[in-house]
């Protein structure tokens, strides 16, 4: 979730309020390992049926709004048709959050198809703000923002525990036969998109598997001044980490991809013993509010020409489509109607909001050229295939064109609804808790947007 820096400050205004002592409890939670696992045991993704069609999304931040879009996307997946039988929701291989698209993000990965049923009544109709302190002017509240944050892990964290995902961790939602799962937050010491993945906790010689996905969600939404960051700690001294050869090889590269090079420079800093301690994490809107650092990560630094899908996969597809779920919102900007502003707020506001969109146009161009790109090495890939290991995976090579492969970015925003719904969804807050009409018309809105736009993808 990425509000305006006005609209970050009015939350601090009227979210949070229980009276407490000033201090706060930001005690790392993730645990230290000697033997880090740098590789998803998720690597098929979805279930084990080969189509031709696979799915990657994208959700991006915008509060509880960008949660109930992104969940009616899903919806409206499961009424696009795909050839081979089955919905296009089936397909979904790789989901990737940030702020309040990671809750849908990270509810779809662990539940599935199945969790859909209750995600209205057990989180978008729900206050998720009720846990949260709610007078920023008290001393105490005052105190806290001047110090790291209104709202510690006893807020959000622990309500998402409570309501949502329990004692679930990544060991959970990192299964053989659900989607790959891309949790994203921002470091703020390196100024980098932090992704909750296994080469990330590897350089700080921590334990992925037992981390909370509720504390990862929360770092994923955590506004500054709102919420003071989510601390995790390098237990850089425990393990003998050495950064993959391929990634080593990346960062020498000058080709390489500039949001690669800086995730590596990070991860040198993690391993490096002494430099970092503590990571400190905040919203992942600041960095890449569509959450496409997991992808363009995992997509740039692939070892091999199929990857991050699986080779069987690599071999069937046909279409992969990867959908960007855009939930920012769409105000018209006053001042560009008169000679005088923006001023004050306004001035920052505008400041922030035209650095954020930068980033984000800037990632989203980055992944189109990698994707056009990666189907290119996908063709001469699959076209240097033995016959016999062809017909193994598919059961013959009858029908099979090995340069059949298409790779594509869809985005999928208000903007592709009728000018009315677009307009009242663009007004809709950014908050973790609204009115029941207005998430009714997100889910909606999702929905049908869904349909139009990747129904008409699929027909072609």
């Amino acid at each position: 979730m990425v509000p305006t820096l006005r609209a970050t400050l009015a939350a601090a205004v009227l979210t949070g309020g229980l009276s407490a002592c000033a201090s706060l409890d930001i005690t790392p939670v993730n645990e230290p390992t000697a033997m880090p696992v740098l590789t998803p045991t998720n690597t098929v993704g979805g279930d084990d049926t080969l189509r031709p069609t696979i799915v990657g999304l994208a959700f991006s931040g915008g509060g509880m709004r960008a949660s109930a879009f992104s969940y009616g996307v899903l919806r409206g997946l499961e009424r696009v048709p795909v050839e081979g039988g089955g919905s296009m929701l089936d397909q979904v291989r790789f989901v990737s959050g940030v702020s309040g698209g990671s809750v849908t993000a990270a509810w779809f990965g662990l539940r599935g198809r199945a969790g859909l049923g209750d995600f209205e009544q057990r989180f978008l109709y729900r206050d998720a703000e009720e846990s949260l302190r709610r007078s920023f002017y008290s001393v105490t509240n005052i105190t806290r923002a001047l110090d790291s944050g209104v709202n510690d892990r006893n807020g959000f964290p622990a309500w998402l525990k409570k309501n949502l995902f329990g004692n679930a961790t990544f060991r959970d939602l990192n299964r053989p036969g659900r989607p790959v799962v891309w949790i994203n937050a921002s470091d703020i010491t390196s100024k980098t998109p932090f992704i909750f993945e296994p080469v990330t906790f590897g350089s700080i010689c921590s334990d992925l598997s037992t981390y909370p996905i509720a504390e990862a969600v929360a770092a994923s939404a955590a506004v500054p001044i709102v919420f003071a960051p989510v601390v995790i700690k390098s237990y850089a001294d425990k393990c003998g980490f050495k950064l993959p050869d391929h990634l080593e090889e990346m960062a020498r590269r000058r080709d390489s991809s500039p949001i690669v090079r800086n995730y590596i420079s990070a991860l040198r800093k993690y391993r490096d013993i002494g430099q970092v301690a503590f990571v400190k994490l905040l919203d992942g809107g600041l960095t890449d509010n569509w959450g496409l650092a997991g992808f363009n990560v995992a997509l740039a630094s692939a070892t091999e020409p199929y990857k991050p899908l699986n080779r069987d996969d690599a071999v069937v597809v046909e279409r992969f489509i990867f959908v960007v779920v855009d939930s920012g919102r769409t105000l018209p900007s006053d001042y560009a109607k008169t000679l005088e502003g923006p001023s004050g707020s306004a001035l920052l506001e505008a400041v922030t909001d035209t650095a954020i969109d930068s980033a984000v146009r800037n990632s989203f161009e980055v992944l189109r050229l990698q994707m056009q790109a990666w189907e290119s090495r996908l063709k001469t890939w699959r076209c240097a295939l033995n016959p016999d290991e062809v017909a193994r995976i598919r059961g013959s090579t009858e029908g099979w064109d090995c340069r059949k492969v298409s790779v594509r970015v869809e985005r999928i925003a208000f903007e592709d609804l009728d000018a009315g719904t677009a307009q009242t969804l663009g007004r809709i807050p950014t908050r973790f808790v609204l009115d029941p009409a207005e998430v009714k018309a997100s889910i909606e809105g999702g929905a049908n947007a869904a349909i139009r736009v990747l129904g008409a993808a699929e027909s072609h």
